[in-house]
């Protein structure tokens, strides 16, 4: 956002098969797609309810050999990166708790979260202006999520 290119995106697991070297086909796809183009409305990443049975499986696991040991520490992390959001749905918390150790160090800078909302009240207060309601509203809950 900080450079001026909104993204939105929906992150699911499930089955899948590769078509082709360029080309994947399955539910997984199909969900993280609907999760992008009809529930994600503006810049936000909304995780799938299968992603979050089967990180939530990975972490409640027992752990005894390295490689369980890591995926429940990771699913775990991954499960502290997530909010939910006035809508009900699962979406990361860049800006969240868990990512404030992160963000807010001496050797990274914090000026593309301002650029990033400067840019957002912009797009905001551009779109109230034009009268387009669909992505003033949008632009209105980024901006809440960022103050």
């Amino acid at each position: 956002m900080s450079l001026g290119h909104p993204i939105r995106g929906g992150i699911d697991v499930g089955l899948g098969m590769e078509i082709s070297d360029d080309e994947i086909y399955g539910s997984a796809l199909s969900r993280a797609f609907t999760l992008e183009s009809t529930i994600a409305n503006y810049p936000r990443i909304i995780i799938g309810d299968e992603l979050i049975h089967y990180l939530k499986i990975t972490k409640k696991q027992k752990a005894t050999e390295p490689c369980s040991i890591a995926a429940k520490s990771f699913a775990n992390e991954c499960l502290n990166l997530l909010a939910e959001d006035e809508d009900g749905y699962p979406f990361i918390d860049y800006l969240g708790e868990t990512m404030k150790p992160l963000i807010y160090t001496e050797n990274t800078p914090v000026s593309y979260i301002h650029k990033a909302y400067e840019k957002i009240v912009a797009c905001s207060e551009k779109f109230k202006k034009i009268k387009n309601s669909k992505l003033a509203f949008r632009y209105t809950l980024l901006r809440n999520y960022f103050e």
